[in-house]
């Protein structure tokens, strides 16, 4: 592999342990985002400013630099592209039939609907605003129901919709679906997991399940997300093989995968799948410390054709939380962080400063930044969390 070039769609912070993955194993790394200086670009070999969602731009580039393989994580609108570059060069890939069922929640739900009907909740697509608000108006009760566009990730664009107040919802929906669309999708009551798996050769590793809980002001957002080894037996079989089931239906044929499902009246109800890891580092810190098992550095081996295991350990001998800092509204005039209390933890990730105004949550990109607290200790874990959500204090401007 040494020398070999890799290229990696898409720049931004979540990609950068990719880089690294590959640097380590002797990699040449050309990036390409949509942003001038992305973080990914301090460490790469080569960079072009080219959008990510571009996939001809994009393949014109990685032709012109003469690519061994291509490859993302974290980061659903490049998952397409990766798979059309691949495709287009004969080279490893997911196909990009493939990569569209799990990137189009309209396609992915539609694939899904004759092999797992029981675990999709009720859907329907509307092509234009218009047509949205007439069905919204012809519901009995339009609060039962929410809506995404098709295309989004990190929750842009996602309402619980209101009897009265769902015109903006669908309005931003829209807007966020760059016009391709949206669901309106009935809103299940329960709790909500992710599944993370990685597949090769065949076989589906179910990797860890994690549980998840939103902010107290929108209830589409997770604000913690917990491995804390409190999922039941029977619950952890059942998300297990639905996700199998799902995976298997949706027609991948190898890589990381990263699934969100509410399980209402204990049953299981995807809401989302990806053919990539999740964010927040769980596919590049999280997993490896709960597994021992790097899906990034599996993916780069196999694309590249190398020998290696996989062979992930049980992932409830450890714990873990990921936290999203959930902080008042408002201009922040000071920042206090107490370093010594962010100490031992497995990412500190804080994109604020004096000046910057701190939003109400609507979606991923309000929440100005995380930590994971993380060990083999349950109470140490939960304790050490109290103690770094504490180390950030916030001083507002008057």
């Amino acid at each position: 592999m040494r020398g070999k070039l890799l290229h990696i769609v898409g720049g931004g912070y979540n990609q950068v342990p990719l880089v690294l993955t590959a640097k380590s194993l002797g990699l040449k790394v050309l990036v390409t985002d949509i942003n001038e200086n992305p973080p990914c670009r301090a460490h790469c070999d080569l960079y072009e400013r080219i959008d990510t969602a571009d996939k001809h731009a994009t393949l014109k580039a990685a032709r012109e630099h003469r690519i061994d393989a291509v490859a993302t994580d974290q980061t659903d609108v490049a998952v397409p592209t990766v798979a059309f570059i691949a495709e287009s060069m004969g080279l490893p890939g997911i196909g990009y039939d493939a990569s569209l069922r799990f990137t189009n929640k309209f396609l992915m739900r539609e694939a899904l609907k004759k092999t797992c009907p029981r675990h999709i909740p009720e859907y329907h697509f509307l092509g234009s605003v218009e047509e949205a608000l007439e069905f919204c108006r012809g519901l009995r009760s339009a609060g039962e129901f929410i809506v995404k566009p098709i295309n989004s990730q990190g929750s842009k664009g996602v309402r619980k919709l209101s009897d009265s107040g769902f015109e903006s919802a669908v309005r931003a929906a829209f807007i966020e679906s760059k016009g391709r669309g949206l669901l309106i999708e009935r809103f299940l009551h329960g709790f909500e997991f992710s599944v993370e798996a990685y597949k090769e050769g065949g076989t589906l590793h179910p990797l860890a399940i994690t549980k998840k809980y939103h902010y107290n002001s929108n209830d589409c957002i997770d604000e913690r997300n917990t491995w804390l080894a409190d999922i039941s037996p029977e619950l952890e079989s059942s998300l297990f093989e639905v996700n199998r089931r799902i995976i298997e239906a949706l027609g991948l044929p190898f890589g990381i995968t990263h699934a969100e499902y509410k399980v209402s009246d204990g049953k299981p109800y995807l809401m989302e799948i990806a053919a990539r890891g999740g964010g927040g580092s769980i596919s590049s810190k999280i997993v490896p410390f709960l597994t021992g098992f790097e899906p990034a550095r599996a993916l780069l081996l196999k694309i590249f054709d190398q020998p290696h295991e996989v062979r992930p350990g049980d992932y409830k001998n450890k714990f873990a939380v990921l936290k999203f800092f959930d902080l008042k509204p408002g201009r922040v005039e000071k920042l206090h962080v107490n370093a010594a209390a962010l100490d031992g933890l497995l990412e500190y990730n804080l994109d604020l400063k004096p000046g910057d105004v701190i939003r109400p949550i609507s979606d991923s990109r309000d929440r100005p930044g995380y930590f994971v607290a993380y060990g083999t200790d349950r109470a140490r874990v939960l304790a050490k969390e109290k103690e770094a959500e504490a180390a950030v204090v916030v001083e507002y401007a008057r």
